[in-house]
């Protein structure tokens, strides 16, 4: 498609100018792009034709005239000079899979490490107001997809995106966080460390100009690029209206996998997660089932061992209740629920720190039981 460096170079100008001006929307502009020819094409037709295919004037005007618009190289190399660098979709740095959905933006504002582009990725997304479980599971599931290479990609909101994100930064794979803001603008406010820990090895991205303050519609726009960079969507707590089942029905859309964990039915955080499983999510109850879905050439790490059998006396009261029960028989988390008269998100939050802790596993049947050594 590229025949120079010139033209690579005229080609990224043209799109700095195209989200500079906001004439030309990547919902408009695509579906010429992928025309045979392409721009080179489109900068070829008179500006009567183009205008009747881009539907007035001003588009026309405004993209024949993009690839000579110096003033956009003055503008990015100044945005530059504040740390932030413009990935282009003329790019080579461009991540590929996002190249894949009808509308990808322009223009990416970037700003940490590029490599996270070219790995396997997978979002993992859901409530801001997440529970202590959901939290968990999230922070679960990021660290071992991280640890085996697969990038952790979310919304860098409160709740589960917090948790996906800080579990998974330290990993082989690390994570992206997709703003619904520009990148220079500090939201949420109290992720002011993360975000600094974010750019030092892993990788900030907004399609929204620097500057650009978060608004509510910013982030239903902002989930498609999560759901595009990804090769699933991994929902772990969603209310019936939650931005992440926008994600979730976008990645459908995309072609795909959609994931879901189950939660406790008390639960309106676990709602939406629940209707999913019912619409044909894939159920996910571990990171292995996402892995043999996607990347079954990847394996999920065991889990830890304790070092000791002391580890116990850092666990929760419930989860030593649990860890008593289990040393009698194996159950099912809705068993133990039944003896104990607890809900049952109580039971599943005290069954993860047990396997965590290297304690407790569980079979094919959903049935727990002691490790064995």
């Amino acid at each position: 498609m590229l025949k120079s460096v010139s033209q690579t170079a005229l080609w990224r100008r043209a799109a700095l100018s195209w989200v500079r001006g906001r004439e030309l929307s990547p919902q408009r502009l695509w579906p010429l792009l992928r025309e045979p020819g392409g721009l080179e094409s489109l900068l070829g037709l008179a500006q009567t034709e183009l205008s009747e295919r881009l539907g007035s004037r001003e588009r026309a005007v405004a993209l024949l005239r993009s690839v000579d618009d110096t003033e956009a190289d003055r503008w990015i190399r100044e945005v530059e000079r504040g740390g932030m660098r413009a990935v282009t979709s003329f790019d080579p740095d461009y991540p590929r899979l996002l190249l894949e959905i009808p509308d990808p933006p322009f223009v990416l504002f970037s700003a940490g490490n590029l490599e996270r582009f070219h790995s396997p990725a997978v979002a993992i997304v859901g409530s801001r107001d997440a529970s202590r479980y959901g939290r968990d599971v999230a922070a679960r599931l990021s660290k071992e997809l991280s640890s085996v290479g697969v990038t952790v990609v979310s919304g860098f909101a409160r709740g589960v995106d917090e948790s996906a994100h800080e579990a998974a930064r330290d990993g082989p794979g690390g994570t992206i966080a997709v703003l619904g803001c520009g990148i220079d603008v500090d939201y949420p406010r109290e992720h002011a460390g993360l975000k600094k820990e974010l750019q030092r090895r892993n990788l900030m991205i907004s399609e929204f100009l620097p500057g650009t303050e978060p608004r509510p519609g910013n982030f239903p726009v902002r989930n498609r690029i999560i759901a595009g960079l990804s090769a699933g969507v991994v929902v772990v707590e969603a209310s019936r209206r939650s931005g992440s089942l926008i994600t979730a029905r976008l990645a459908g859309d995309f072609g795909r996998d959609v994931f879901a964990v189950p939660g406790s039915v008390f639960s309106p955080t676990s709602a939406g997660s629940h209707e999913l499983l019912r619409d044909g999510a894939i159920l996910c109850r571990s990171s292995q089932d996402v892995l043999a879905e996607i990347f079954p050439a990847l394996h999920a790490p065991e889990p830890a061992r304790p070092e000791s059998p002391r580890v116990s006396l850092s666990l929760s009261s419930e989860a030593q209740e649990l860890l008593a029960a289990l040393r009698r028989e194996a159950s099912s988390a809705e068993e133990l629920a039944r003896e104990k008269d607890w809900p049952a998100a109580t039971v599943l939050t005290a069954l993860f720190e047990l396997e965590e802790a290297g304690l407790a596993t569980s079979d094919e049947q959903g049935r727990y039981g002691l490790r064995r050594s």
